[in-house]
């Protein structure tokens, strides 16, 4: 175990985290949930968390399985913490105990999470969510998913934020498509359902009726490209001809798709490349991955945890070791990297005519990795976006721009100095045959949505931006409390509260007083709808 000093900091210096290991942070003891001094310190080249509750004795937890990546993402951390305003709690609360969104949350939602039902057509042993294992049926109504909407839109900034519907499987919800027509009215220009597919893969014209009431993207379950992978991590077979098949039935209504699996090591950790791959055959439809390390609900033994555990950091050695198509430590980035583009965006434009501010992600950079490849679709060529420029200079001097627009320039003058920058930091030996630099700005600004630099004359262009990104949610073993002040997803509940991720699921876990509080049991459930408590029955039965 060593002294890591802390590296250059691309951040805001008035609000630079401490960097380097070790350092102390907060977290709660897993058993009593109570808060803790804890310690993240590096050893064999992984970064790992120590503490000890007085009651339940001591703890150690791997954080991060590469502390060379991890403390790349420190490095490249951006701070630029918001003030938040019209919160459903309107001092500052204890946290995470007091939470519900408060006013000392550091950051705005790059999307809330509506839960529409607990129900679901599949028995996951990996949900966190728990789905299909409780006692009764959480399933909100129309008016409270108006008001659960209403209360997420009503925070302020209001940024151009993402309405996620989820679950249990969302889809099962009577109100599912009603809901999408709401988020629709409301302005939500993303909206989009966290879904297994099924439904889609077997109802004929689903896809297009929820493309038609406003659904525009789904984050699909996709854990492999085997059926093999879904017996271990759904627990049933048949799983991925249907994956396939709602692939088909999203690419026909032109809904956008992001892959999502569920990494467990050991388990599917061997197909992460396998999976990189298959976006990249399906430009057409796949905007994304998102994979997602495993988190622990409940009580897990520390041998189970030792031999399971997989972190963003190993995501991103295991895309290198399996693609060769991104490099470990250099192409990777924290999710934060987005904003100092998205302030000149935000001082340029300004609000829409829906009040929403251009997305600004202020998520803290231990909560994962992100890359963005760009792929040919017709050829096949791909090469990491960062290394087109002199990514450290396009960076300061992006940030240096951010700074001086503050005072609501015109549009023409931004343009030109960030067409600048893009020129003056790209490196036109690193770029495949084909990709000149006017037709790579003209790329980035068919991306941007709202034509940023004007030159765009095609919604897609032959590149394709792929994001790849990994979201570690954190268990009550991992927990550290600065994280979840960042927390940029945040659960919209029918308590009139919004909730960060990780304490609605883990940590404090909200969520199970939430559902039992607006719940009836199942009994009484299955016997109001003729005992059928899944329309269309269980894959499997």
């Amino acid at each position: 175990m060593g002294t890591v000093k802390p590296q250059p900091f691309f951040g805001e210096e008035a609000t630079r985290s401490p960097l380097g290991l070790p350092r102390p942070v907060e977290s709660l003891c897993p058993e009593c949930l109570s808060v803790l001094a804890a310690e993240l310190f590096e050893r064999d080249g992984r970064v790992l968390m120590r503490k000890s509750c007085p009651a339940h004795g001591p703890f150690e937890e791997v954080v991060a399985g590469n502390a060379e990546v991890f403390l790349r993402m420190e490095r490249y951390g951006v701070e630029a913490s918001a003030e938040l305003t019209r919160t459903p709690v309107r001092e500052v609360g204890e946290c995470p105990t007091g939470c519900g969104l408060c006013a000392g949350h550091l950051s705005t939602a790059s999307m809330t999470i509506l839960d529409l039902t607990n129900r679901c057509n599949l028995k996951c042993p990996v949900c966190f969510a728990n789905a299909n294992v409780q006692p009764y049926v959480y399933e909100p109504d129309l008016e409270q998913i108006r008001g659960m909407m209403e209360r997420a839109l009503a925070v302020r900034p209001k940024r151009m934020q993402v309405i996620q519907f989820s679950g249990g499987e969302p889809t099962l919800s009577p109100h599912f498509l009603e809901a999408c027509r709401m988020a629709k009215g409301s302005g939500v220009k993303m909206i989009q359902a966290a879904t297994n597919g099924i439904r889609f893969a077997r109802e004929e014209g689903f896809a297009e009726q929820a493309a038609a009431a406003g659904l525009n993207a789904v984050y699909l379950q996709f854990d492999g490209v085997t059926d093999e992978v879904y017996e271990a991590t759904r627990g049933v077979k048949g799983l991925w001809p249907l994956k396939l098949r709602a692939m088909d039935a999203f690419r026909r209504a032109g809904i956008r798709v992001t892959l999502v699996p569920t990494v467990v090591k050991g388990v599917n950790d061997h197909q992460v490349g396998d999976i990189l791959r298959f976006a990249m055959r399906n430009l057409d439809v796949v905007v994304g991955v998102a994979p997602q390390p495993v988190a622990f609900t409940g009580r897990v033994d520390e041998a189970e945890r030792a031999a399971r555990r997989y972190t963003s950091s190993d995501l991103a050695v295991d895309i290198e070791r399996q693609t060769g198509l991104l490099v470990a430590n250099r192409d990777w980035y924290p999710f934060s990297i987005t904003a100092p583009f998205a302030r000149i965006v935000d001082n340029v434009i300004g609000e829409d005519e829906n009040g929403f501010l251009p997305m600004l992600c202020n998520s803290h950079p231990d909560c994962g990795v992100s890359s963005f490849l760009l792929v040919n679709q017709e050829t096949g060529q791909s090469v990491p976006v960062n290394e087109l420029f002199e990514m450290d200079r396009a960076l300061r001097l992006i940030q240096e721009l951010g700074r001086k627009t503050g005072q609501r320039p015109s549009r023409l003058f931004a343009t030109a100095q960030f067409f600048s920058i893009l020129l003056k930091t790209f490196r036109p030996e690193r770029a495949p045959e084909g990709l000149h630099f006017v037709q790579l700005a003209k790329t980035i600004d068919a991306i941007s949505g709202k034509r940023i630099m004007g030159i765009a004359k095609r919604r897609r262009y032959q590149w394709r931006l792929l994001l790849v990104a990994s979201m570690h949610f954190m268990d009550a073993y991992n927990f550290q409390m600065d994280r979840v002040k960042r927390c940029t997803i945040h659960y919209s509940a029918p308590d009139g509260r919004l909730y960060p991720f990780c304490t609605y699921n883990s940590g404090r876990v909200f969520r199970t007083g939430v559902e039992q509080a607006h719940s009836v049991p199942k009994e009484e459930w299955l016997k109001s709808r003729g005992g059928r408590y899944v329309t269309e029955g269980f894959v499997g039965e």
